[in-house]
């Protein structure tokens, strides 16, 4: 049975209880599931400068876990942005999927367009640069924001109505702020719906399968200063 590390980039314990509730729903018998949630930062992430400290609070997070307790075969990093995504695969050699990369790199997959939406203007252009980073441009029709909307028959009727007019073959609703809607958006829509944090479930728990091929990790070559105990004894080890 995998071991799964679900990690809430933002502060709310509130949503972490949602992100917990999805996942185990998800994953059932088939995994373990440990979620934490950081200890510092902001309960909404939406500015870049949210998303920067969100991403050391989710190193921390993995660190404190890691060291204090166990290592996990994979790590879920449980926001429709995947602040700090990268660096977390560096600083653990785990396997870390994120809510937005796993939906996106699924959607491409498929033939057709995509129409991604999410809530705010500002995850809508980071989305974007995320989007050009997985070089996937071509496969993403349009990136909306819904955060004028707050029922999710609205939500499918508009998304629906700007898939068509953009000629987009489906459409990602992602951003954990939305978990709870999505079900009633997915049945409502015209146009189908991928939940991409139930796809970024599904494939940790795949990755966390194969944790025997995790990567050494390898010592920070410089002295860190003013980090936590637990960051700075992970960026220490030699080996995973």
């Amino acid at each position: 049975m995998a071991r799964l590390l679900v990690i809430n980039p933002n502060t709310s314990t509130r949503m972490s209880q949602k992100i917990d509730a999805l996942v185990r729903d998800e994953v059932g018998a088939t995994a373990e599931v440990h979620v934490v949630t950081s200890d510092y930062g902001f309960d909404y992430i939406s500015t870049r400068s949210g998303v920067a400290i969100a991403a050391h609070a989710v190193l921390d997070a993995a660190a404190k876990f890691i060291v204090d307790q166990f290592r996990p075969d994979a790590i879920l990093l449980a926001c429709f942005g995947d602040p700090g995504r990268e660096a977390l695969c560096e600083l653990t050699g785990l396997p870390v999927v994120g809510f937005a990369e796993a939906g996106l790199q699924a959607a491409a997959a498929e033939p057709g367009t995509t129409l991604v939406a999410t809530k705010g203007s500002l995850w809508c252009e980071m989305l974007g640069e995320l989007v050009q980073r997985l070089g996937i441009s071509d496969k993403i029709a349009g990136i909306r924001s819904v955060e004028h909307l707050d029922d999710g028959r609205s939500i499918a009727k508009f998304l629906a109505a700007t898939a068509a007019e953009i000629g987009a073959s489906r459409i990602v609703l992602g951003g954990a702020g939305l978990i709870g809607i999505l079900p009633e958006v997915i049945a409502t829509s015209e146009v189908p719906v991928l939940d991409p944090h139930r796809i970024a479930i599904r494939k940790a728990v795949e990755m966390g399968r194969s944790a025997g091929h995790s990567k050494a990790v390898q010592p920070s070559p410089q002295t860190p200063v003013g980090l936590s105990r637990a960051l700075c004894s992970l960026l220490d080890r030699r080996t995973a």
